[in-house]
């Protein structure tokens, strides 16, 4: 009896699983030209909402001017195209009706903005989409539909970014294995985690995200869909200058963050830090149902998914420059944050044969994930002569996490009477430590031609400690087929010599070499 009501459980979870996996497609594209009928290439295209032309998606023209928004709800839109030297263009409103749907729209004819001035004053103001030869650059800082968000928002908000928040993951162009680094270095913890604490980072301690998807030969040789930059602020005005932000909300639950952050500059030195914090508890209820055909029975099943997460981010940075010389600045900097997410989950499910209900389940599930992070650096600049750098870099990472989860299964039949229930337990300890050192020679030829060459090392050490227990006959019993304790000792070296030369106004070539 049990195996049978345990074939049918493995049945609804994995149609909890499928019904998270597979989500309905839709996009919109079209064409962005000039008034002569040219394609205009790197062009901005924004998706907005039609009712407060709020930012729903970005996207970038291709060279032949053509667009595609992917993954778009159902609504009422607009979509504006910008670009230097021509005026905003608006497409006519439309209504993405079906979840499935794709629209082709009209292309969108930008003007050029001519103008007769007697006097002149220039403004520079970075475009929100930036465009360059290896990566597409956000430029965050300058960006109002940025204020208020997260670093995850702004992400999915972001072209060829696809955000999945009930497994925490990110892909870039329908691809996984997403590295996302922050001022250049690689953050080492699982991307769930990561995208727990880009949830928690607030936007207004961004100076821009870059979207690497043609990783540079100076970047380690790992992430199969590309590389996500943090770019964090850090002013070079003279003195001390800072900001402070305050945010709040109510939607299914309470969400509020805060961050602060300040610059203080001399002629020889440079003190720097930001803190921020984030709490959001937002309920999420998923209900869904299917059918299969097994053994020449229909099983069906009928699934509601009440949670409940609560999730708790603090981030932090203290950093300093030093000019030892004119030509030598020796900088410090530590940092750290500690993300906590925590969920309470019930799942009610029937399954049904041939129509009627044949086993009810009840799945209570208790889970924290709390994931604790120091890290400190060492660096050095030295200008051996104009155009020629030589760089030190030394870097102490170490992460904690603890994940301990509940599981509680209430198996009845039809009529609701309890056959039998389960109890696991299990937990997981991870500790990981990383030392990383680097040494990097850039020499600039001249305005048009630049040459890069480093080394680095790396060593990492990995511990993961996972027990699962069950309660059987009132007593705690471990599963010695799912307790194991891993351990990972890894060395990596690395040598690399990249080129870069300017062909022309609009063309750029980059040469790189790697080993590892």
């Amino acid at each position: 009896m049990k195996s049978s009501i345990k074939t049918l459980v493995g049945i609804v979870i994995f149609f909890l699983l499928c019904s998270q996996s597979i989500q309905a497609q839709s996009q919109i594209s079209g064409a962005i030209q000039a008034e002569s009928g040219q394609p205009l290439p790197f062009v901005n295209v924004l998706l907005l909402s039609a009712a407060d032309s709020s930012l729903i998606k970005g996207e970038v023209s291709g060279e032949n001017g053509e667009y595609v928004l992917k993954n778009i709800a159902a609504g009422n839109y607009l979509v504006m195209a910008s670009m230097v030297g021509f005026l905003e263009s608006y497409s006519s409103p439309l209504q993405m009706k079906g979840e499935k749907g794709q629209m082709n729209l009209d292309a969108i004819i930008l003007q050029e903005d001519v103008k007769e001035l007697k006097a002149v004053e220039v403004v520079a103001k970075k475009p929100l989409f930036e465009q360059k030869i290896d990566r597409l650059v956000i430029n965050v800082e300058n960006s109002i539909t940025s204020a208020g968000s997260s670093a995850l928002e702004v992400l999915e908000r972001s072209p060829g970014v696809v955000v999945n928040r009930q497994n925490n993951s990110l892909s870039i162009a329908g691809k996984d294995g997403v590295v996302v680094m922050i001022n250049g270095k690689i953050n080492r913890m699982p991307l769930e985690a990561v995208v727990q604490m880009l949830e928690g980072m607030p936007s207004s301690n961004i100076e821009s995200i870059e979207l690497i998807t043609t990783p540079p030969a100076d970047f380690d040789a790992e992430g199969n869909a590309g590389f996500i930059n943090i770019v964090l602020k850090q002013s070079n005005d003279n003195g001390l200058n800072g900001s402070y932000t305050l945010s709040g909300g109510y939607g299914k639950g309470t969400t509020a963050s805060s961050g602060i952050n300040f610059n203080y500059r001399q002629k020889h030195i440079n003190l720097y830090g930001d803190y921020s914090f984030s709490r959001e508890a937002q309920e999420q209820v998923f209900t869904f149902g299917r059918q299969v055909r097994l053994n020449g029975e229909t099983i069906g099943t009928d699934t509601r998914s009440v949670r409940d997460p609560i999730q708790r981010n603090h981030n932090a940075r203290l950093g300093l420059d030093w000019n030892l010389s004119p030509k030598t600045v020796l900088g410090v900097l530590l940092s750290g944050y500690d993300n906590r997410w925590s969920m309470n989950a019930m799942n009610h499910s029937t399954i049904s044969r041939n129509g009627l209900p044949d086993t009810l389940l009840a799945i209570t599930n208790d889970e924290v994930n709390h994931w604790k992070h120091l890290g400190g650096n060492l660096n050095l600049q030295h200008t051996i002569r104009e155009g020629e750098i030589l760089t030190l870099d030394a870097d102490y990472l170490s992460y904690d996490n603890v994940n301990p989860t509940n599981y509680f299964i209430n198996y009845s039949d039809g009529a609701g009477a309890l056959l039998f229930e389960e109890q696991t337990f299990s937990g997981k300890a991870t500790p990981i430590e990383v030392g990383v050192g680097k040494l990097d020679y850039t020499k600039t030829f001249s305005e048009k031609l630049k040459m890069e060459a480093g080394i680095k090392g790396t060593v990492s050490h990995f511990d993961n400690d996972v027990t699962v227990s069950r309660i059987e006959n009132g007593a705690s019993v471990n599963d010695p087929n799912l307790t194991a304790k891993y351990q990972l000792e890894e060395s990596i070296g690395a040598a690399y010599s990249a080129f870069s030369l300017k062909l022309d106004d609009k063309s750029d070539l980059k040469l790189g070499l790697r080993y590892e």
